[in-house]
């Protein structure tokens, strides 16, 4: 590694300056100096800001490109090695910045804001916390963070609430924060006007470092920024007296990305709780629902006394029970701060290390955050910073399945932080590293994660011992964040050659472990991407054993592969790769992939495949055909509420996209955007990209189109029921369909039958001599060492 380099600094910022909450830009004249708010914590507890200066900057791949502009104007430094961006470019002031950005704009003939030919950072926090070596939160425990948790209801009469009627109001604003204080602004006795005027006035008071809400930025925010513009109340709530900026912005979850709108509030951070459920649920991918409530009851945090309304209820809630809606307004606010609290630990020592605003750890991508480490390095050591290799991975991680069907006892074995351990073990780097941060970087992180994982184990304190857990989560996601970073085709570091000797090397060290398991007795079920789903030999019995059968797999693997036992499970349905579903010894039931139950299917249809599997699990075949018999009857008789068999799905695209699209025959019309459109010309509610709509299928018989049969869940009459019966009947069948590889043909066939006309005949027949079909072949043989 070369000597300048230090890792201690890159991976905390050369200036340890501590307890700054916020960095912000001031704004000021055009030709005046370039300059930020820093807002720091005393140690007493109050905040204090002090403007400093800072100078914009950028690389650049050639310094004639600014051929043209003053050059009294900025100044630039030839920068170590021979990477693509060899300059850097400081400026004293934001507008020569941006006019050197068009400059470079109209000599490279680009239509891009930022030219390839340029490399900078997307605000001026970023910049100033980049060049000083500064990072928010050193020396601050998470609790030391002042965050204030922020809900309103709405009233309506027209269904859902739109901020630009007059007269859909809010009703109600709760307040708390993680100090034990909680407060209601409420419509009984004062204006709207007077409610927006004293949230400002209490939001300045308590003067929170972050705000918190669930589903905050597309609802909460927008909501209050219309009524106080209605009203002309200035929404002052800015450190510095200024009202919130706000922009479009969009956020990844795996392959979803919602756009939403970003509010930027001077010396204060939003987080939105919304994110950060569904960020928790890309790899978990068992969470109900994104919603406050289910997240609340998913997580533990729901208490018994808690207070319940639907959305629907609300209005009338508030004109009947208000006590009631007040209680409920509170609940949330509450539940608010607890999600928070233990989803944000991580994001704040992140941030402790990452040159980004708090809400822009919780915002970014892992790439975006190694980056921003790398980026810092090298400016502090002057050297060239590479440009993004064109391409794309050719390989992906190992899934296959070998068994499908019902099988127990199952154990997982998984080998230990399978990429990273590869990219320390077999010299894995970027070939554009020119400081060799990336295997320096990797090192130190893995061992400050082992260390942080060693104390936990040692300490007896639970709030320490919680505080170590989101220190060592921290470093496992920058540290998990290396390999995507190889493979990421907008990362500077990218590196698409290593990133496939990664994968490719992480599939031979699994077939190299599942050899080792099939020697020794095992029957591998499934592999996916690090680890293997196995029903141990004959012979091993209980956990202790299982335990000690999977560590010896470690002595089969090469030096520094390590094997790790990560559970064990009485039964197992094995349907598809990547796709199954795990019963623990106590009963619960773990899922994994979408094929067998999917969030976006209807609620009767989730709950019947759970079930079904349930059935299948204790091999009760005449209690599945019951339940499939039962499902029918409640479905003929409308024996259900629409939230049984609506579905939800979200506009993304907007409603002129789809129109232009359907109009030059690049889609079809489709049913959720055809019921926003017709709910706009009912109520001039505004529709967004984004939007969620929840419909069902109306009608008789399967001769329908979709789009035209479909109405809004809102308009179901219960006393009325016009559900389309036929339809259901047939969704049903599709479900019970994701069943048919473990039966032969004429069995499945009695245990769910498609004619539902003649249910006494249909569901007599007898079905206790049927049995499950397994199948099984055996997974490729490994021969030699792993190579590299």
């Amino acid at each position: 590694m070369p000597q300048q380099v230090d890792l201690d600094l890159a991976l905390n910022g050369r200036d340890g300056q501590e307890r700054i909450v916020a960095v912000h830009p001031v704004r000021g004249r055009r030709g005046e100096p370039a300059r930020v708010c820093v807002y720091r914590r005393a140690e007493a507890g109050h905040v204090e800001a002090e403007v400093e200066p800072y100078f914009p900057f950028f690389f650049i791949s050639d310094i004639h490109l600014l051929q043209g502009f003053e050059r009294s104007r900025f100044k630039f430094q030839r920068l170590n090695g021979e990477a693509f961006f060899q300059y850097l470019v400081t400026f004293g002031d934001q507008n020569a910045y941006w006019d050197a950005l068009r400059t470079v704009q109209a000599n490279t003939g680009s239509d891009r804001t930022r030219p390839k030919e340029v490399y900078t950072l997307n605000s001026p926090a970023t910049q100033y916390l980049t060049q000083t070596g500064r990072t928010l939160f050193k020396g601050m425990a998470f609790e030391d963070l002042h965050r204030l948790q922020l809900d309103i209801e709405t009233f309506t009469r027209a269904g859902f609430p739109d901020a630009k009627r007059p007269e859909d109001e809010i009703i109600i604003i709760a307040l708390s924060d993680n100090r034990g204080w909680s407060h209601l602004i409420e419509g009984r006795t004062v204006s709207e006007r007077d409610m927006l005027a004293e949230l400002v006035r209490v939001i300045n008071e308590r003067d929170p470092d972050v705000i918190e809400g669930h589903n905050i930025y597309a609802f909460d925010f927008p909501y209050i920024i219309e009524r106080c513009s209605r009203h002309n109340v200035p929404f002052a709530i800015g450190r510095d007296g200024s009202t919130p900026r706000t922009f479009p912005s969009s956020i990844r979850f795996a392959e979803r990305v919602l756009d939403f709108p970003a509010i930027d509030i001077a010396g204060r951070h939003v987080v939105d709780t919304l994110f950060q459920v569904m960020s928790f649920d890309v790899f978990k991918r068992d969470l109900p629902s994104y919603g406050l409530k289910a997240a609340a009851r998913y997580f533990g945090f729901a208490d018994e006394t808690r207070t319940y309304v639907e959305g629907a209820d609300i209005s009338r809630v508030w004109l009947e029970e208000p006590d009631r809606l007040l209680r409920y307004a509170l609940d949330d606010v509450i539940e608010t701060e607890r999600l928070a609290r233990h989803l944000s630990g991580s994001t704040f020592y992140l941030t402790q290390m990452v040159p980004m605003s708090y809400e822009q750890v919780a915002r970014g991508g892992p790439a975006a955050k190694i980056e921003a480490l790398f980026v810092r390095e090298y400016l502090r050591c002057r050297q060239a910073l590479p440009k993004s290799e064109w391409g794309s991975q050719t390989v992906g991680g190992y899934t296959d399945v070998f068994v499908t069907g019902v099988v127990g006892p199952v154990v997982y074995a998984d080998v230990e932080s399978l990429y990273p351990s590869i990219m320390l073990n077999y010299d894995v780097k970027p070939g554009d590293d020119g400081l060799e941060l990336f295997p320096g970087l990797l090192r130190r992180l893995t061992d400050l994660r082992f260390d942080a994982k060693r104390q936990m184990k040692e300490t007896d304190d639970p709030e320490a011992r919680s505080e170590l857990d989101a220190r060592q989560t921290s470093y496992k996601n920058l540290i998990n964040s290396f390999y995507g970073m190889l493979g990421f085709g907008m990362a500077l570091f990218n590196d698409f050659g290593e990133a496939d000797r990664v994968a490719s090397t992480g599939q031979d060290l699994l077939r190299h472990m599942m050899r080792a398991i099939q020697d020794r007795g095992g029957l591998v079920i499934e592999v996916d991407t690090d680890g293997v789903l196995f029903v141990p030999p004959d012979g091993i019995r209980g956990e202790a054993e299982e335990i000690q059968f999977v560590r010896d797999l470690t002595h089969a693997m090469p030096a520094g592969i390590r094997v790790g036992f990560d559970g064990r499970f009485q039964t197992m349905l094995s349907y598809k790769k990547k796709n199954y579903a795990l019963q623990a010894y106590d009963g619960s039931l773990k899922f994994k992939g979408s094929s067998l139950v999917s969030r976006s299917i209807e609620r009767f249809g989730r709950r019947f495949v759970r079930e079904a599997i349930e059935c299948l699990m204790a091999e009760d075949v005449p209690g599945l055909h019951e339940l499939y018999k039962d499902t029918a009857k409640r479905i003929q008789a409308h024996d259900w509420s629409v939230d049984d068999f609506a579905r939800t799905e979200t506009l993304k695209d907007t409603v002129e996209r789809y129109l232009a699209d359907v109009e030059s025959g690049k889609r079809t019309r489709a049913a959720t955007y055809e019921l926003a459109i017709e709910r706009r010309r009912k109520t001039g509610q505004s529709i967004t990209k984004g939007d969620r709509i929840t419909y069902y299928v109306a009608g008789a018989g399967l001769n329908i189109v979709a789009f035209e049969s479909s109405r809004l869940a809102s308009e179901w009459d219960a006393t009325n029921p016009d559900e389309n019966t036929a339809y259901y009947l047939k969704r049903l069948s599709e479900f019970a369909r994701k069943f048919e590889p473990f039966f032969e043909p004429a069995d499945y066939a009695a245990v769910f039958p498609s004619d539902f006309s003649g249910q006494t005949s249909l569901f007599g027949t007898d079905l206790t001599a049927i049995r499950l079909i397994q199948t099984v072949r055996r997974p490729e043989e490994v021969a030699g060492d792993v190579p590299f």
